[in-house]
């Protein structure tokens, strides 16, 4: 025999120190047998019991008869469990006793033993007793334990008679603690009742199997929720304290303490957070069956010690994986001593196995407590995901379901029946009937609050910002958290065993050394995730104890580089380093390990377990936002390690990652299938391209880009191209990034054509990619990589278009107009200078304007235009096309708002010219001409000048017809005749002979003479014609004889003529005055407008208040540390110094400064913009001090590229102080009527106040307020006629708010906000996104998009100061696009002028025919 044996027993258990170390425990020995027991009394009992079970009154009448009769009972219930019948008997005496003690209740049937009455006297005297005695019934018999635990030769029936014995009593107690008015005593019998009966079920280590198993995971369940009431109602001692805790420490090796000590122990947290932080922390969920678990009225003061010493209960979970710790209990020894032979090694396996099991289920319960702190508890916690937790290998239920021939054959509870096979864990639920009043179906059949779906939670919301610091919660669970997860990363310390003197039997060392401690990685796995959820729980400004930080940094870089633990850490640390934390990037190499394990193949290359793969790609992709801009910020930074280690010795952060992080970008969208995780995919892409492309100095292509291939990658052998070559380039080559950028287009061109062309998100995230990407093509703009690319979306707008009819839908047509637009963003004039690339665009244009393309099929000849039929695919497509086209045209016009022309009706005025005449041409451009030079010309000739106003802008031409050209001499009277270089040679005259008479004819005499007609008419005239003749005749016949004798003189030409009609010259040259030649039937080209009707020019300044380009206005704020309130928020831009250099420096980089006054172009609101006023003098405007002098009123920040314009104004305070007639414009959340009342917009320019107010019907039809009537007022001019509803304009709120603690976007004040943020511009509530922006202490900035991400630009990605202002104005371009994608009313900018322009026409043409419109050029306008 081994003699270590008998030191362990005799040893000191270590868990009983601690809080509880001047405490002894109470010992759990039982009632004892007495008298009858010495004697032999199984007679006397069988004869007492039967008499007293019946229901007649009871025949003991003193109190010596019910001492004696107690003693007989005593000794009864000690019996073996063959006598079954008496065992009954005095379990129904007992319980009809001690009901003595509970309010009366109607009579049960069958009818309970009497009750003696003395004992109904005074029943708290005789409670104690009774109580004590109920021991025996647990306590193991010599030579025999439960029946139902180790043996099965008893019969079925017997086994199941016995449970229900068992289960009388824990109902019983149950009862008692809930109603009867127990004194201390009492309390403390109870409680040492409950704690016998689960010692004697739970401590020995034997297998437990059907009803055994139920049974003791009732016990716990009763001894649990009494052990609270008794907290409630009489406070335990700190010896019954620390009895527990012994106890339940020599438990720790069955299942069902840990669920109960989870589910109690989650109850009281939740009711202690509710005491310590309010009801407006998150509440944490509560099944309906444990609401009750702790008492409604319980003090905070109770409920706080009884969380903590109910926390500490079963000592450290990490125990669990030291099988020496958890086998030293003398019930263990016994256990081996007498069990040991007979049970073999499978018996001896069987805890062990369990244990990994155990501490899984521990750790969860301790990661659901620390969530409960988190204020993430948003799901119950089941014991259905025993083996469904994080990590949880497969093989949990195998070591612990027993094999099918162990388990019982029949169930001992009649609520199951009896032909329904028996399950590995009987419901809870189907003991209730037996153990408790409540109705079993309102019992679930599991314990409630799952730690599993605790844990695992789906969706995690905004963490509250009342939680508790990571320190606290550290000094709280750090021991248990650090220790568990670095379990089996060390070897096993033996030298402590050997301290104690206590090794384990050879046989426990045999299991143990078999045991892999690779079954202890699930609750290791939980650890590390709890550790992750805990450190990205900081706060802003939040400090972490250094050593705790060390310790984590420790665990998960042992974490990260075990494949069986590295997905728990990465799906919970996905923020861990946007937090600022002190020495993280000593993890950066391990977490890119892991992200190219996870994100380069559609499978990850880790053990997942039960882990959503969906969400551990969702946290990897978070973390590689947060990474991509580290090569570029870190890129000179070595990387840190541990003290001791030298892996990365002389390597910087920008050499290790650059290239692993590209790779990792390209693989991941390279085989990512899922769209929802494809889009951020996308924004990590681009800002990785865009950050290499902005730290390499040279952007030309890589000499192995393959500027040489012929097509796109064929889908055959394209899965591994782009990671491939990304693979071969050199992350230290100066052309790394140019060549980046082109693998990039290759692979987003290749997937959107093959695999995303039918998803509305991806297919806008791609294509805005790569508008992004054709700015970085812009180095080389001739290359043929550009050409490529614009041929692959020209190619993916023919595949979209050519989709059968009942594919074609919205978002198609939204995905073809986003493409159009990304074309757009490709154009240059190098790429239309290429006949290939020209054709392929022409297509396309052609494709989208008119629905088909003239070139069909090869060998099929070309359809003319005339033979097509004008059927676009929709009128969207058909709008995007023509701007498409009109940018083709221009070759893609300049940056800087030089398309808008300042020439205008009152400039030309406030010069002191005239009146211009108006006419609309082909219906869709107005032309205005001035027939007067813009200068004090000299030189008299036909000069006009002529403002064209069609859809694309206002444009102003100055025409001069010269005779000479300008270099001529600008004196000379008249222009200078050639002079011969030779004289001509003297010419012989011409010898001609005479033609001989004409004979008379009878022709001669057909025509009479003039004379004879004249006569013959009697023309009284006739004589004066005849001396006009002869006059005629006589200055003839004197010049030809005064020929000879005349000298020539050289011909001088006539003075120039100084008036002239040049608009006719105008409209002539150009076709407009084309007489007779306009098809008939058809409308005329050429319409003139009336210049003298009364609102024409308010007309036309309302054309020129709608630009041609997409306007925008973006607002950007600062809020300082904890600023909730707007007008604090929007008054730090007027403060000096209260606003941060980063800030600053963001706002500098956004657009560029302009005078409102003289600009041309989009001004943030509708009043100020494209209404550039004459230049007058003006001093030069002074350095701003404060970003406020970007409000509106004097400066804005403008951006503008070929489509889009861009306004960035500092709201200052002003907005909410001006007149009524400056209001905000009126909301609208539907696609409904909607209008602004704001005076000088575009929807009413013409500056009379009482314009709209004239207008009652129109106004009542556009406006919400139906049921108020339109004020009186005089007769207006004549409005416009048309639908506005085909003018209107929808435009997003887009506010820029940069934050000094990122904490505060969760409270930022958007409504009010938006309150300082008016355009003129009608919008619609839902359409208001904010990017928040927040600088870290490394330098980088994060982004908090609260729409889940714009474009390029991700929810969570951590940019580079210096490309932070670019990524904000593509992601504020995008959100604008989309919101005019999902508009149903909104119309381009140059539909809509093309509308304003007809409705002019038919508003203000003259009714002229052909000879009077002729007439009237000859006229003064």
């Amino acid at each position: 025999m081994n003699v270590g044996i008998f030191n362990r027993v005799n040893s000191k258990i270590k868990e009983g120190d601690g809080m509880y170390s001047e405490w002894n425990s109470l010992p759990l020995e039982g009632g004892g047998h007495g008298v009858l027991g010495a004697v032999g009394g199984r007679d006397v009992v069988l004869a007492v019991v039967q008499q007293l079970a019946s229901h007649q009154p009871s025949p003991l009448t003193t109190d010596s008869e019910v001492e004696w009769v107690l003693e007989v009972i005593r000794y009864g219930l000690s019996l073996p469990l063959t006598e079954h019948e008496a065992l009954r008997d005095c379990v129904r005496v007992c319980c009809s006793w001690l009901s003595a003690l509970l309010p009366p209740a109607a009579p049960a049937q069958p009818p309970p033993p009497a009750v003696p009455p003395p004992l109904a006297a005074e029943p708290h005297r005789y409670a104690n007793k009774i109580l004590n005695h109920l021991h025996n019934l647990f306590v193991p018999r010599p030579n025999e334990t439960l029946a139902f635990i180790y043996q099965t030769e008893l019969g079925g029936n017997l086994i199941s008679k016995q449970a229900v014995l068992c289960h009388r009593v824990l109902r019983l107690a149950r009862s008692l603690a809930d109603s009867a008015s127990l004194g201390p005593r009492e309390w403390r019998s109870l409680l040492l009742l409950l704690l016998a009966a689960a010692a004697a079920l739970l401590a020995p280590p034997a297998p437990l199997y059907g009803a055994a198993e139920q049974l003791c995971e009732r016990v716990l369940c009763v001894l649990f929720e009494v052990w609270i009431l008794a907290c409630h109602r009489c406070f335990p001692s700190p010896a019954l304290w620390r009895t527990l805790r012994e106890q339940c420490v020599r438990w720790r090796h069955r299942a069902p303490l840990t669920e109960q000590w989870a589910r109690v122990s989650l109850c009281l947290t939740a009711r202690l957070l509710a005491h310590m932080y309010g009801p407006l922390y998150p509440a944490m969920p509560i099944g309906e069956e444990d609401a009750n678990l702790v008492p409604a009225d319980m003090s905070a003061e109770a409920v706080t010690q009884s969380w903590y010493r109910m926390l500490h209960t079963i000592g450290n979970p990490v125990d669990l994986t030291k099988p020496h710790l958890i086998s030293h209990t003398p019930e263990f020894l016994q256990y081996w001593m007498t069990e040991e032979g007979r049970e073999g090694r499978e018996g001896r396996e069987a805890w062990v196995g369990s244990l990994a099991h155990i501490f899984h289920r521990a750790m969860l319960g301790v990661a659901a407590h620390v969530d409960a702190f988190l204020g993430r508890s948003t799901a119950r916690w089941s014991v259905q995901g025993a083996g469904g937790g994080a990590g949880a290998g497969a093989g949990d239920e195998g070591e612990v379901t027993p094999p099918a021939h162990r388990r019982l054959a029949k169930s001992f509870s009649a609520a199951r029946p009896r032909d329904k096979p028996l399950e590995k864990s009987t419901p809870r639920s189907s003991l209730i009937g037996l153990t408790s009043s409540r109705p079993s179906s309102v019992v679930p059949s599991t314990p409630p609050n799952s730690i599993t779906s605790q844990v695992g939670e789906i969706e995690k919301p905004p963490l509250t910002p009342l939680r508790p610091k990571v320190n606290s919660i550290f000094h709280l669970f750090g021991e248990w958290l650090f220790e568990a997860a670095l379990v089996g990363t060390t070897p096993v310390n033996s030298n402590q065993q050997k301290a104690e003197g206590t090794p384990p039997p050879p046989s426990l060392s045999e299991a143990t050394q078999k045991l892999n401690m690779l079954s202890y990685q699930a609750g290791r796995a939980v650890a590390l995730g709890t550790l992750c959820r805990v450190i990205c729980s900081k706060q802003c400004r939040e400090e972490v104890l250094a050593p705790y930080l060390a310790r984590t940094y420790a665990a998960l870089q042992r974490g990260l580089r075990d494949p069986a633990t590295a997905a728990a850490v990465v799906l919970d640390a996905a923020d861990i380093f946007r937090l600022d934390l002190d020495g993280v990037l000593v993890l950066v190499p391990d977490f890119i390990t892991a992200l190219d394990r996870i994100l380069s193949e559609r499978e990850p290359k880790l053990e997942c377990g039960s882990i959503d793969k969906r969400e551990l790609r969702k946290a990897a992709i978070s973390l590689l936002l947060s990474l991509v801009a580290f090569p570029y910020h870190y890129r000179g930074l070595a990387v840190p390690e541990f003290p001791g280690c030298n892996e990365y010795a002389g390597v910087t952060i920008g050499e290790y990652a650059r290239g692993r992080l590209s790779q990792v970008c390209v693989s991941a969208v390279q085989a990512e299938s899922s769209e929802a995780l494809a889009v951020p995919l996308l924004s990590a892409l681009y800002l990785c391209v865009r950050h290499n492309a902005a730290h390499a100095h040279d952007h030309a292509p890589d000499a192995k880009a393959r500027s040489d291939s012929s097509g796109p990658v064929s889908a055959d052998g394209s899965q591994d191209d782009f990671a491939a070559d990304v693979r071969e380039l050199d992350p230290s080559s100066p052309y790394f990034g140019s060549a980046l950028v082109v693998r990039a287009t290759y692979l987003v061109c290749h997937r959107l054509i093959s695999s995303w062309k039918g998803d509305l998100q991806v297919s806008l995230a791609a294509l805005e990619l790569l508008s992004g990407l054709a700015k970085l093509h812009s180095s080389k703009p001739e290359a043929a990589e550009r050409k490529r690319a614009v041929r692959w979306i020209c190619d993916y707008i023919g595949v979209q278009c050519g989709r059968p009819p009942q594919a074609h839908s919205r978002d198609l047509h939204s995905c073809v107009v986003a493409a159009y637009t990304c074309l757009a963003a490709w154009l240059c004039a190098p790429l239309l200078a290429d006949a290939d690339c020209l054709a392929a665009l022409l297509e396309v244009v052609e494709l989208g304007i008119s629905g088909s393309k003239s070139q069909g099929k090869p060998g099929e000849p070309p359809k003319m235009k005339d033979e097509k039929e004008l059927k676009p695919v929709s009128m969207r497509v058909r709008d995007a096309a023509e701007s498409l086209l009109m940018l083709i045209l221009e070759q893609v016009g300049n940056n800087d708002g030089g398309k808008w022309c300042r020439l205008d009706e009152r400039w030309l005025a406030a010069l002191g010219h005239g009146k211009l005449r108006h006419f609309v041409v082909d219906g869709n451009t107005i032309l205005s001409l001035l027939e007067e030079p813009l200068a004090n010309s000299q030189e008299p000739q036909p000069t006009i000048v002529a403002i064209i106003r069609c859809g694309w802008g206002r444009f102003a031409w100055s025409l001069s017809s010269r005779g000479a050209p300008r270099c001529a001499t600008r004196g000379a009277a008249a222009c200078a005749r050639p002079v011969p270089m030779l004289e001509p040679p003297p010419r012989a005259p011409p010898a001609c002979r005479a033609l001989p008479a004409a004979p008379p004819c009878a022709v001669d005499a057909a025509f009479p003479t003039l004379d004879a007609v004249l006569r013959q008419l009697n023309d009284p005239e006739a004589t004066t014609l005849f001396k006009l003749l002869e006059q005629q005749a006589a200055i003839e016949k004197k010049v030809r004889e005064s020929e000879d004798n005349v000298v020539p003189e050289e011909c001088v030409p006539p003075d120039p003529v100084t008036e002239f009609q040049t608009a006719r010259l105008f409209l002539s040259h150009f076709g407009y005055l084309n007489i007779g030649g306009d098809k008939k039937g058809g409308p005329a080209r050429l319409c003139a407008l009336d210049s003298r009707a009364e609102g024409l020019s308010a007309a036309l300044r309302r054309l020129d208040a709608t630009g041609s380009r997409a306007a925008l206005t973006v607002h950007v704020f600062y809020a300082r540390a904890g600023q909730t309130r707007a007008t604090d928020i929007v008054a730090n831009a007027s403060q000096h110094g209260a606003v941060s250099p980063a800030f600053v420096r963001m706002l500098r980089g956004l657009g560029t400064p302009v005078r409102v006054r003289g600009h041309a172009g989009w001004s943030g609101h509708v009043r100020s913009s494209y209404d550039a006023q004459p230049p007058r003098d003006e001093p030069p405007p002074p350095e701003p001090l404060t970003p406020s002098v970007y409000d509106g009123r004097e400066q804005v920040l403008y951006w503008s590229d070929s489509t889009d314009e861009i306004a960035f104004v500092v709201p200052s305070g002003y907005e909410l102080n001006e007149t009524d007639d400056q209001s905000d414009s009126m909301k609208s959340d539907v696609d409904g009527s909607c209008c602004s009342v704001n005076r000088g917009s575009w929807w009413d320019v013409s500056g009379e106040r009482d314009d709209r107010r004239e207008r009652p019907d129109k106004t009542r039809a556009l406006s919400l307020e139906l049921e108020r009537p339109a004020p009186a007022a005089p007769a207006p001019p004549p409005p416009l006629s048309g639908s506005g509803r085909r003018n209107r304009d929808f435009t997003p709120k887009i506010l820029i708010i940069w934050l000094e603690d990122f904490e505060d976007h969760l409270n930022l004040p958007i409504d009010e906000l938006v309150r300082y943020c008016e355009t003129g511009v009608p919008w619609r509530r839902h359409e208001s996104s904010a990017l928040c922006v927040s600088s870290a202490r490394g330098g980088l900035a994060r982004v908090r998009v609260r729409a889940g991400g714009a474009g390029v630009l991700a929810d969570g990605a951590l940019l580079a100061p210096r490309l932070l202002p670019a990524a904000l104005r593509r992601a504020a371009c995008f959100l604008a696009r989309r919101a005019r994608l999902n508009t149903d009313l909104y119309q381009p900018p140059h539909v809509r002028r093309r509308h304003l322009i007809q409705d002019i026409a038919q508003q203000y043409k003259k009714d002229l025919t052909e000879p009077e419109l002729l007439e009237s050029l000859f006229k003064a306008p």
